[in-house]
């Protein structure tokens, strides 16, 4: 595969609430700085990929409770429990203010991208380690559809170089989730023809971020030097 173009997303890079939902979420400080209000590492490891490798870099640091923009506007889930609550019409406000212009931004910035080749969308999320009591083994997780053939074999050719780097993390292709779930990779797969566009999330086990220093430095660089390596054809 030839150079690559690469657009990175953070969908879930904080955790404000916009101060119309402020009531919402009184009291709930907590949850919002837990791992479902946001993806703790995901708006610096993004600002560092983009900033490095000088790609565009599309970011919301709107909670997920309030509306998650990685879920389609008809997904159970793309409102929490809380936010619920809130009337159709503010719900319809959310996804209008919030939603909608994250996901057309991305696009936006892949369309142009594509005016010099075929691009990667790297979506960039974090996971908790243990959820619902269990521990997930992974350190590392790249998300992609596997009946597409262009982003199974870019996927296996990010893996052997972070492995080349870093023997020790343990990676897993589609976990700790699947890579063609619901999801803004899965929406915009639809838009272009696979050769054309290669949507992949890359998850980190947030123990990475949450632990900080040096390994957290250290990890944020393989991953700089693994995407430089693999787009440019290095």
């Amino acid at each position: 595969m030839n150079r690559l173009g690469l657009v990175v997303s953070c969908e879930h890079a904080g955790h404000e609430v916009p101060d119309p939902y402020r009531r919402l979420f009184a009291d709930r400080d907590d949850l919002l700085t837990s791992h479902r209000g946001f993806d703790p590492g995901t708006e610096e490891l993004g600002r560092e990929i983009a900033a490095r490798l000088d790609v565009p870099l599309v970011a919301t640091s709107v909670t997920r409770l309030l509306v998650d923009t990685n879920r389609s506007p008809w997904h159970r889930q793309v409102f929490s429990e809380i936010s619920r609550r809130l009337p159709p019409l503010e719900r319809e406000e959310a996804l209008a203010t919030f939603h909608t212009p994250h996901r057309l931004r991305v696009a936006a910035a892949v369309r142009e991208q594509l005016r010099c080749g075929p691009v990667l969308h790297l979506g960039v999320h974090s996971f908790t380690p243990v959820l619902a009591g269990r521990r997930r083994d992974l350190d590392v997780g790249w998300l992609y559809d596997p009946r597409r053939p262009a982003e199974r074999q870019l996927a296996g050719r990010l893996i052997a170089a972070l492995a080349a780097r870093r023997a020790d993390l343990r990676q897993r292709r589609n976990r700790p989730y699947l890579g063609s779930a619901d999801g803004l990779t899965t929406s915009l797969r639809q838009s272009w023809p696979q050769d054309r566009y290669l949507g992949i999330e890359l998850e980190v086990n947030q123990r990475w971020p949450l632990d900080g220093g040096a390994a957290w430095r250290r990890l944020v660089d393989d991953l700089v030097v693994t995407l430089e390596a693999v787009t440019t054809g290095n």
